[in-house]
This record gives structure tokens, C-alpha cells and sequence, in this order.
């Protein structure tokens, strides 16, 4: 079985949709966990009637507590899986009818290969679509996605995978843990986990269409856009990403450190040291750059060392 976990929140205009497209998966051993975070629009009365009508199928898990994002949101969630492999699923996105049972074939291939107890994330591409579903107009050369870099240093200050794009088997699901605030969100961290102590694979295939509208919290977006080049540099976010990236890392050290091996210990430690208050901004600059924990291209590279 698959369990395929769908975190809402005021998803009511898309929600329907995304529910059709997951209940007809070419894959049918699935249940769809939903847990809703407090919506005030349609969403719980939706959910209601999709698990009333599709019984056994349709699960909302009812806790009465509230979380207050997306990441504290799907974790919930995961702390209630119980099958073998389970999927994320954003409330306003469109899955291909084969994305269930591609993923998980390319899961069972890593698992026999590698072994079941090693923990595996295996994620897929998607095709960035307006709210209408349409496919945005600029090249997917320029989205964030363009090239993956699934070494541990790189993905400590970029992450690449997409929460709705993953599968996760048992054996990385539940390593994942509770909820800690330094945790940018539960893809990234569930990628760390999967770069630094099993396998992280990227299935280079679209199987779900990534739904960019107003409300999205994290977006598909031209990055090598002249305009979003500006308005990053002149963010004050930007400047203090670095220092997030740090928390985050501190945190998975924290957690982990004891059950990983020395070279993923060596490259945590080195991202640390180098905000430690011992280096200048030349020492700082030298070491982002000798441990190659260095964003996706020249200009986003050029940016963290401006900032670092």
C-alpha cells in the first residue's frame, strides 16, 4: 500500500481536482490521509464528502489541533503513516494517472538493489501550469529545477526537490521526526535524510502538473529573470538565508550526528564552521567555496558570497 498524505488549508477552490486525480492512479492500492490545518473556505466540507463517498479511500484525520504551516502540517501527518511507502501531495496540484505506480516501481527497483531497510526518496519532475492548468510560458531551463544537485553540500543551502514530486519508503518516513522550527520545510529536511544517510534518486520524468497561483506558499518561478535577480538581491530575506541554512543544518546535526558516517559528519561540520566567529568574510568566502556548499549557478553563488 501506498499512502499518499494531503495537507490542506483553505484549499477549497482546487482541492476537488487534485482529490480526482489522485483517487484515479493506474496504482490502487492507496489511501489518501488528509489533515486539515483549521481552513475557513469549503476544504473540510469537501474532504468530508470525498471520505463518506470513497470509504476506506479517503481518510481526514481528525486531532483538533492546529500547526500553522505547511511543514508542521505534513510531519502530523507522517507521524499517523503506517504503510510501506508513502507520498506527498499539495492540495492544489494535478497528478498524471501513472505517477503512483511509476514512482513506486523505481522505489521497489532501488530497494532490491540496495536493500529494504536502507532509506529511500525517489522524486519525480513536474510541469509548472497556471491556475487554470495551462503551462507557463518560460523554459524550464530557468526554473529551479533545471539541474539537481543531490550531494549533501549543495543541498544544505538549495534545496531541489519538491514535495509533491516524492516517495519516501518506512525505512526514511519515520527518521524524519517531530517538528522543529529550524526546519525550512518537510521536503528539504526529507531530502537531507535521504542525501546524508540513504539514497536520494531523481526520476527525470513529468507526472504532475505544479499549480502556480496567488496562494501558493513555495512557487515554480523564472529565476534567471532580470526582475526576480532585483527583487531577490534587494529582499532582506535573502540576506538572511544563509543564517537559516545554518539553523537548519545545526538542527539535523543535533538530530542525526550519531547515525551518519564520517564523510556526511565532515561536511556538516565544515558547513558550521564556517558561521563559528573564528573566520573574516575572506575565511568565510574560502571555505563556502572549498567545501562546495554553493547554489545552482554563477549568480546565486556570486549572492552568497556577497552575503556570507
Amino acid at each position: 500500500m501506498v499512502e499518499i498524505l494531503l495537507a490542506t488549508y483553505n484549499g477549497g477552490l482546487y482541492l476537488e481536482e487534485q482529490l480526482n486525480s489522485l483517487l484515479d492512479q493506474t496504482y490502487s492500492d492507496i489511501r489518501i490521509l488528509v489533515r486539515d490545518d483549521g481552513s475557513t473556505d469549503r476544504t473540510a466540507e469537501i474532504v468530508k464528502h470525498y471520505e463518506q463517498s470513497h470509504s476506506g479511500k479517503v481518510v481526514l484525520l481528525r486531532d483538533g489541533t492546529g500547526c500553522g504551516g505547511p511543514a508542521q502540517n505534513f510531519l502530523r501527518l507522517v507521524s499517523h503513516a503506517t504503510a510501506p511507502y508513502i507520498m506527498f501531495a499539495d492540495q492544489d496540484d494535478y497528478w498524471f494517472p501513472e505517477k503512483v505506480e511509476k514512482t513506486l516501481q523505481k522505489m521497489k527497483e532501488l530497494e532490491q538493489d540496495q536493500g529494504g531497510e536502507t532509506p529511500v526518496l525517489v522524486f519525480s519532475d513536474y510541469r509548472p501550469v497556471d491556475e487554470h492548468l495551462e503551462e507557463l510560458e518560460f523554459h524550464h531551463k530557468n526554473s529551479q529545477i533545471a539541474a539537481f544537485h543531490l550531494e549533501l553540500n549543495r543541498l544544505l543551502v538549495q534545496n531541489y526537490v519538491t514535495g509533491g514530486t516524492i516517495m519516501a519508503n518506512r525505512s526514511l518516513y519515520k527518521k524524519l521526526g517531530q517538528y522543529d522550527p529550524a526546519m525550512e520545510m518537510h521536503d528539504w529536511w526529507a531530502a537531507l535524510y535521504a542525501s546524508a544517510a540513504g539514497i536520494l534518486y531523481h526520476l527525470p520524468e513529468e507526472l504532475m502538473l505544479y499549480r502556480q497561483h496567488g496562494n501558493n506558499c513555495v512557487g515554480a518561478v523564472d529565476v534567471k529573470s532580470f526582475r526576480y535577480r532585483i527583487h531577490k538581491f534587494l529582499d532582506k530575506r535573502t540576506k538572511l538565508s544563509q543564517q537559516r541554512y545554518l539553523a537548519q543544518a545545526e538542527c539535523f546535526y543535533q538530530r542525526y550526528s550519531v547515525e551518519l558516517g564520517e564523510e556526511e559528519k565532515r561536511i556538516l561540520e565544515g558547513f558550521m564552521e564556517i558561521w563559528s566567529g573564528k573566520h573574516g568574510k575572506f575565511g568565510r568566502m574560502y571555505r563556502l567555496l572549498k567545501g562546495r556548499y554553493l547554489k545552482s549557478d554563477l549568480v546565486r553563488v556570486l549572492g552568497q558570497l556577497w552575503y556570507v
